[in-house]
């Protein structure tokens, strides 16, 4: 499995070293009134898609690690950061083992948590929700 970020068309893409599982929470605006002898449900809008993934940042080429990835975590801490701080939206494409598309979004970064370990790696979490061009 492969897990890609890229931001500005593809002018810059990270592949993540590490693919985590993932999981994607799609709300439902629907609505729910009381009526005098029963209730009527209402079916609202779909609401926007939301996924949050944690993983790690190798220093060093492990076996197990995307061979089109960085290994030097503050390249991607950095990335990660330039994203927030620039308040740009960021493409996540997510691909199985058959390289078939899972998951093609355009997000908005909403946390990015990372901590470095005491072996030159780091553990990190972001969380992310669709991003809709208008």
């Amino acid at each position: 499995m492969d897990i890609v970020f890229s931001i500005n068309n593809n002018a810059e893409i990270m592949v993540l070293p590490v693919a985590p599982e993932w999981e994607i929470s799609e709300d439902q605006a629907n609505e729910t009134y009381n009526g005098l002898s029963f209730n009527i449900r209402m079916i609202g809008n779909p609401g926007l898609r939301t996924l949050e993934i944690s993983s790690f940042f190798p220093s060093k080429k492990y076996p197990f690690v995307n061979p089109y990835a960085d290994v030097d975590p503050q390249a991607y801490i950095d990335f990660f950061r330039r994203i927030k701080t620039e308040r740009i939206p960021a493409r996540i494409v997510i691909t199985d083992k058959q390289s078939v598309e899972r998951l093609n979004m355009a997000v908005s970064i909403d946390n990015f948590v990372y901590k470095y370990r005491t072996n030159g790696d780091a553990d990190f979490s972001v969380s992310m929700t669709e991003y809709i061009f208008l």
